[in-house]
C-alpha cells in the first residue's frame, strides 16, 4: 500500500476492496517500522505517524552522500534558482553544482571522498635514449686534467 502518496483524510476514511480500512494497514505497516505503540483514537496522533512515516520514506529515498551544514539548509542552487537545496534532497548533481559556487565548500559538513582508481599500467618498456653520444671514460678524465 502506498501510504507516502495519501492525505490523512483517505488513510482514516476510505477502506480497501476487500473491506479492510486503510488506518488498520496503516498503523500495522507503521508498528512494524517504527516498534511503538500507537494511539488509532487521536487524530492529531494519527496526523503525526502519517508525517513521521512519510519523512522515514523520504529519508531512505536520498542516497546522497553529501551532507549540508545546518546554517545553509534551503540554500538556492544557484542565484535566482528556484530550487532550494537540503539535506532532505540533496542529490549528486545538486552537491556538484554547490561545490562549483566560490569557496564552495563550506556549505558542507561531510563530502564523500571519491573512489580511487586505479591507472592503467603500459606495458611499454623504457626505450634508451637513442641521440646522446656515447661518451667514453677517457675522455671525462682528458677533459679534466687539460686544465
Amino acid at each position: 500500500m502506498d501510504f507516502i502518496s495519501m492525505d490523512i483524510a483517505t488513510v482514516t476514511h476510505s477502506i480497501t476492496g476487500s473491506g479492510v480500512r486503510y488506518l488498520e494497514l496503516f498503523l500495522q505497516e507503521y508498528t512494524s517500522i517504527f516498534k511503538e505503540k500507537v494511539n488509532p483514537a487521536c487524530p492529531k496522533c494519527l496526523t503525526e505517524y502519517l508525517t513521521r512515516y512519510k519523512n522515514h520514506y523520504k529519508a531512505m529515498a536520498n542516497t546522497s552522500h553529501y551532507r549540508l551544514h545546518a546554517k545553509y539548509e534551503n540554500i538556492p542552487l544557484e542565484f535566482g534558482s528556484p530550487i532550494l537545496v537540503n539535506n532532505g534532497n540533496i542529490t549528486n548533481e545538486y552537491a556538484q553544482q554547490l561545490l562549483l559556487h566560490k569557496n564552495g565548500e563550506r556549505y558542507f559538513a561531510q563530502i564523500p571522498t571519491p573512489p580511487v582508481k586505479k591507472a592503467k599500467q603500459d606495458k611499454k618498456k623504457d626505450k634508451p635514449l637513442t641521440n646522446t653520444p656515447d661518451i667514453s671514460v677517457n675522455e671525462i678524465t682528458n677533459e679534466n686534467t687539460a686544465d
